[in-house]
C-alpha cells in the first residue's frame, strides 16, 4: 500500500469520529474511542475463528451459518432457529411459483404476550423468501417464520443471497473513503486543520507503536 492508500485508509477510518471543527479534547477522547472499536473488533474475529459455537439443531442452514459468520451474530441466528422449533406454517395460497404462508408468533411485551399472525412469501424457484415482520431487512439476520417455512418447503442449504458479507468471520473489514462535506466558505481551512489533527495522530501512534505503552 502506499502512503498515499495508507493515508486514505487512516482518513476514512477517522471520519466517523471526527471531522474538521472537532476540538483537541474531542479529537483525544474519539481517538481513545477508534482505537478500542478497532480492537474489539480484532479480538472478535481472533474468537470467531479460533471457538466454535456448537449447533443447537440439526439444521444444515444453521450449520451454513456457523460456519461463515462471527460468533456474536451466529447467537443472534441461533435465538431464530430456537423460536422456529414450534412453528407451523399454513399454506395461505400460491400464485404460480410464489407461495404465502401465514407463521403464527407468540411476541412478548412488556406486560403480556400477544399472538400475531406474519405473513411469509416464498418463491420456490430461487428459495427467496420474505416475512412481514421485517426482521432481515433491519438486523440482517433470517427470522424464525422464514425460517420455519424453509423448514416446511425442505429447504436444507442455506440460499446464497442471505449470506451477508458484513457479518462473515473469513472477510477482513476495511474501511472505505467517506467523503465529508463542510460549508464552501470554510471547506480549505477547516480542511488543512483537519490535516494538522490527522498528523497528530500519526505522531501518537509512532509514539504508542515504539514504545509499547498505550498512550
Amino acid at each position: 500500500m502506499s502512503t498515499t492508500q495508507r493515508s486514505e485508509s487512516m482518513n476514512a477510518f477517522f471520519d466517523e469520529y471526527v471531522h474538521a471543527k472537532t476540538n483537541l479534547k474531542e479529537f483525544v477522547d474519539q481517538f481513545d474511542n477508534a482505537l478500542k472499536k478497532n480492537e474489539n473488533e480484532n479480538v472478535a474475529d481472533f474468537h470467531s475463528f479460533s471457538v466454535t459455537t456448537p449447533c443447537i439443531s440439526r439444521s444444515l442452514i444453521e450449520k451454513g451459518f456457523q460456519e461463515l459468520y462471527t460468533n456474536s451474530k451466529f447467537k443472534e441466528v441461533q435465538q431464530q432457529v430456537t423460536g422456529m422449533i414450534d412453528m407451523n406454517p399454513q399454506l395461505h395460497k400460491s400464485d404460480g411459483a410464489i407461495k404465502t404462508y401465514l407463521v403464527k408468533d407468540d411476541v412478548h411485551l412488556v406486560e403480556f404476550t400477544k399472538l400475531v399472525t406474519y405473513s411469509v412469501d416464498f418463491s420456490e424457484e430461487d428459495s427467496y423468501a420474505k416475512c412481514s415482520c421485517g426482521l432481515f431487512q433491519m438486523r440482517g439476520i433470517l427470522c424464525r417464520h422464514i425460517l420455519a417455512v424453509f423448514r416446511c418447503d425442505e429447504i436444507k442449504f442455506l440460499p446464497d443471497s442471505y449470506i451477508l458479507d458484513r457479518w462473515r468471520k473469513d472477510i477482513k473489514r476495511r474501511y472505505t473513503l467517506i467523503h465529508s462535506s463542510y460549508d464552501a466558505g470554510e471547506q480549505r481551512a477547516d480542511s488543512n486543520r483537519y490535516s494538522e489533527m490527522l498528523n497528530i495522530y500519526y505522531q501518537m501512534i509512532t509514539l504508542a507503536v515504539g514504545s509499547r505503552e498505550h498512550t
